[in-house]
């Protein structure tokens, strides 16, 4: 017996109309999650990029003062070593935003670098580094990296 040609059409392979809105629309639900997403992960991956360059700042800081050594640790000894800026803070707080062209790396920056003898031990120096910026130039939001180190006599 032959098939008619309401069989053929029955037997048919091939997507339904329904089939193909409801993949549509799974597709497009899919997509529109991924979408709202990317501008708050392109933030944090700016973030994260500002976090990694102060975290470099400091680091780089801490090594300048390490190879100045710990008995040239004063105001006259880096700044001839253009390690700090013309003029000191409060000592032993001096400023670097200037000599590390900071502002280049981070919006608004401030960088200092802190020389503090430690209690009881005096032949051991604490150097902290500190750089503070703001998250974007027209928020007010600030974000800090500190690092220490002890350098010994």
């Amino acid at each position: 017996m032959r098939p008619s040609a309401s069989d053929k059409v029955k037997n048919s392979s091939g997507f339904t109309l329904m089939e193909v809105i409801m993949s549509l629309f799974v597709l497009g639900a899919i997509t529109l999650m991924f979408a709202t997403t990317a501008p708050s992960a392109s933030k944090m991956a700016y973030m994260n990029g500002q976090y990694a360059q102060a975290a470099s700042l400091c680091q780089h800081k801490i090594d300048q003062m390490r190879a100045v050594g710990f008995g040239r640790l004063t105001y006259a000894e880096l700044h001839d070593a253009g390690i700090i800026d013309d003029s000191p803070s409060t000592p032993p707080s001096y400023s670097f935003a200037l000599a590390d062209s900071v502002s280049e790396y981070l919006p608004d920056a401030t960088a200092i670098v802190r020389v503090d003898q430690v209690p009881l031990q005096p032949h051991v120096l604490k150097v902290t580094a500190t750089v503070t910026w703001k998250i974007a130039r027209h928020q007010t939001h600030t974000s800090s990296m500190s690092l220490s180190a002890l350098i010994t006599d």
